[in-house]
Protein backbone atom coordinates (compact mmCIF):
# COMPACT_ATOMS: atom_id res chain seq x y z
CA UNK A 1 0.00 0.00 0.00
CA UNK A 2 1.42 3.35 -1.03
CA UNK A 3 -0.70 5.41 1.35
CA UNK A 4 -1.75 5.01 4.99
CA UNK A 5 -4.45 7.24 6.48
CA UNK A 6 -5.35 7.38 10.16
CA UNK A 7 -7.56 9.77 12.08
CA UNK A 8 -7.67 11.02 15.63
CA UNK A 9 -9.63 13.68 17.48
CA UNK A 10 -7.88 16.61 19.16
CA UNK A 11 -9.58 19.11 21.44
CA UNK A 12 -11.75 21.04 20.86
CA UNK A 13 -13.49 18.82 18.31
CA UNK A 14 -10.72 18.88 15.69
CA UNK A 15 -10.28 15.88 13.42
CA UNK A 16 -6.64 15.22 12.54
CA UNK A 17 -6.15 13.17 9.36
CA UNK A 18 -2.64 11.73 9.37
CA UNK A 19 -1.29 10.65 5.99
CA UNK A 20 1.84 8.59 5.35
CA UNK A 21 3.29 7.67 1.98
CA UNK A 22 2.79 9.24 -1.42
CA UNK A 23 -0.28 11.13 -2.63
CA UNK A 24 -0.10 10.32 -6.33
CA UNK A 25 -2.44 9.68 -9.24
CA UNK A 26 -4.28 6.40 -8.77
CA UNK A 27 -6.74 4.58 -6.61
CA UNK A 28 -4.78 5.29 -3.42
CA UNK A 29 -5.13 9.04 -3.90
CA UNK A 30 -8.92 8.87 -3.72
CA UNK A 31 -8.70 7.45 -0.19
CA UNK A 32 -7.69 10.91 1.04
CA UNK A 33 -10.78 12.46 -0.53
CA UNK A 34 -13.02 9.63 0.71
CA UNK A 35 -11.77 10.04 4.31
CA UNK A 36 -12.18 13.81 4.39
CA UNK A 37 -15.53 13.93 2.56
CA UNK A 38 -16.94 11.20 4.81
CA UNK A 39 -15.85 13.19 7.88
CA UNK A 40 -17.49 16.34 6.51
CA UNK A 41 -20.68 14.41 5.70
CA UNK A 42 -20.68 13.08 9.27
CA UNK A 43 -20.50 16.63 10.65
CA UNK A 44 -16.79 17.38 11.09
CA UNK A 45 -16.20 21.13 10.72
CA UNK A 46 -12.57 21.37 11.89
CA UNK A 47 -10.02 19.26 10.03
CA UNK A 48 -6.22 19.28 10.11
CA UNK A 49 -4.53 17.18 7.43
CA UNK A 50 -1.12 16.14 8.73
CA UNK A 51 1.32 15.70 5.84
CA UNK A 52 4.38 14.97 8.02
CA UNK A 53 4.53 11.40 6.72
CA UNK A 54 4.02 12.33 3.07
CA UNK A 55 7.16 11.88 0.97
CA UNK A 56 5.78 12.81 -2.43
CA UNK A 57 2.74 14.55 -3.93
CA UNK A 58 1.74 15.18 -7.54
CA UNK A 59 -0.87 17.35 -9.24
CA UNK A 60 -3.58 14.79 -8.49
CA UNK A 61 -2.73 14.97 -4.81
CA UNK A 62 -2.82 18.76 -4.87
CA UNK A 63 -6.18 18.56 -6.63
CA UNK A 64 -7.57 16.24 -3.96
CA UNK A 65 -6.37 18.55 -1.17
CA UNK A 66 -7.86 21.57 -2.94
CA UNK A 67 -11.15 19.72 -3.47
CA UNK A 68 -11.31 18.79 0.22
CA UNK A 69 -10.57 22.39 1.23
CA UNK A 70 -13.37 23.59 -1.06
CA UNK A 71 -15.87 21.08 0.34
CA UNK A 72 -15.01 22.11 3.90
CA UNK A 73 -15.27 25.81 3.03
CA UNK A 74 -18.68 25.17 1.46
CA UNK A 75 -19.75 23.36 4.66
CA UNK A 76 -18.67 26.40 6.70
CA UNK A 77 -15.77 24.68 8.43
CA UNK A 78 -12.02 25.02 8.87
CA UNK A 79 -9.35 23.06 6.97
CA UNK A 80 -5.63 23.34 7.74
CA UNK A 81 -2.56 21.54 6.44
CA UNK A 82 0.31 20.62 8.75
CA UNK A 83 3.70 18.99 8.77
CA UNK A 84 4.56 19.47 5.09
CA UNK A 85 8.31 19.33 4.56
CA UNK A 86 10.88 18.83 1.82
CA UNK A 87 9.51 18.52 -1.70
CA UNK A 88 5.89 18.52 -0.45
CA UNK A 89 6.33 21.92 1.20
CA UNK A 90 8.20 23.22 -1.86
CA UNK A 91 5.31 22.19 -4.11
CA UNK A 92 2.74 23.83 -1.80
CA UNK A 93 4.75 27.06 -1.98
CA UNK A 94 5.45 26.82 -5.71
CA UNK A 95 1.73 26.45 -6.45
CA UNK A 96 0.85 29.13 -3.85
CA UNK A 97 -1.54 26.69 -2.21
CA UNK A 98 0.04 27.72 1.09
CA UNK A 99 -1.50 31.18 0.60
CA UNK A 100 -4.98 29.72 0.17
CA UNK A 101 -5.01 26.97 2.80
CA UNK A 102 -3.53 27.66 6.25
CA UNK A 103 -0.32 25.66 6.71
CA UNK A 104 1.41 24.95 10.04
CA UNK A 105 4.74 23.30 10.77
CA UNK A 106 3.17 20.58 12.94
CA UNK A 107 -0.26 19.10 13.60
CA UNK A 108 -0.09 20.30 17.21
CA UNK A 109 0.58 23.85 16.04
CA UNK A 110 -2.29 23.65 13.55
CA UNK A 111 -4.64 22.37 16.25
CA UNK A 112 -3.59 25.22 18.57
CA UNK A 113 -4.17 27.80 15.84
CA UNK A 114 -7.52 26.28 14.95
CA UNK A 115 -8.60 26.09 18.61
CA UNK A 116 -7.71 29.77 19.06
CA UNK A 117 -9.78 30.63 15.97
CA UNK A 118 -12.72 28.60 17.30
CA UNK A 119 -12.53 30.38 20.67
CA UNK A 120 -12.23 33.82 19.05
CA UNK A 121 -15.28 33.22 16.85
CA UNK A 122 -17.27 31.88 19.79
CA UNK A 123 -16.36 34.94 21.86
CA UNK A 124 -17.26 37.27 19.00
CA UNK A 125 -20.60 35.51 18.54
CA UNK A 126 -21.29 35.81 22.27
CA UNK A 127 -20.50 39.53 22.20
CA UNK A 128 -22.70 40.06 19.15
CA UNK A 129 -25.58 38.18 20.79
CA UNK A 130 -25.36 40.41 23.89
CA UNK A 131 -25.54 43.62 21.83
Amino acid sequence: MLLTITTRVAEPDILVVEIEGRILLGRECTHVEDTVVKAIDEGARNIVVDLAGVRQIDSSGLGIITLCFGKMSKAGGRFYLAGAHGIVLEILKMTHLDTVIPVSATADEACSRMAAEIQARAAAAGTAAQA
